[in-house]
């Protein structure tokens, strides 16, 4: 299976630096030129199969994937965002103005200790490496795509790679950057990483967002 991972496009949240998780933000107008990029940057590729968190910012920028390609859009809340819980709709700075012992808590081991009703780093693992196995033997020999998530895909780079959790900082994915991985032996050929080409068409717009945290 060749499994190209698309991160949506930018949401206002991720212009605040905003935790966002997995609350239903909508693209910018921005976000929705950014998704038709991707779309046109990927209208001769080969695809199969199109999958989409069913999240509407990933949904929408598969959709605009999906319009250059006779597919429709598949969706699976599998391939969520992590869930920041009560995190979610807050900036770091005013987590920590409102419970700095909590912040240091869950930040002094962000893989094993999750915000306050939400997801672990070491549980989205649990749940990427799953659903990733799950679509590498139904789709074996196919090339496929998923619309997800920034720290979906970086948890999702470092279960392929067989990487520590730690490393997931290295994976960087800029909204509606395109990461390609070709399963063909024990380890991927990565194809491509945080590719980004299409955003230069949009001159003279700040193409990516201002650095959001990691788990928005």
């Amino acid at each position: 299976m060749r499994l190209l991972l698309v991160r949506h496009g930018i949401t206002q949240n991720n212009v605040d630096r905003t935790y966002t998780g997995q609350t239903d933000a909508p693209l910018t107008e921005l976000g929705e030129r950014q998704a038709e990029a991707v779309g046109k940057y990927l209208a001769t590729e080969q695809l199969d199969i199109i999958i989409s968190s069913d999240l509407q910012r990933a949904r929408r920028t598969a959709q605009a994937i999906a319009r250059y390609h006779d597919l429709p859009v598949l969706e699976d809340p599998n391939l969520r965002e992590i869930s920041m819980g009560k995190w979610e709709g807050f900036t770091p700075e005013q987590l920590q103005e409102r419970n700095l012992d909590e912040w240091v808590h869950v930040r002094s081991d962000p893989i094993n200790v999750p915000p306050p009703g939400g997801e672990s780093f070491a549980q989205l693992y649990e749940r990427a490496s799953k659903v990733l196995r799950y679509y590498q033997e139904k789709y074996a020999g196919k090339i496929v795509l998923w619309c997800t998530h920034g720290a979906f895909i970086e948890v999702v780079l470092c279960y392929a790679l067989k990487l520590d959790l730690k490393y997931r900082y290295c994976f960087r994915q800029e909204n509606t950057s395109i990461s390609e991985l070709s399963f063909e032996g024990e380890l991927p050929w990565i194809r491509r990483l945080n590719d980004t080409a299409h955003l230069r068409a949009l001159n003279g717009n700040k193409l990516f967002a201002a650095l959001c945290p990691e788990e928005a």
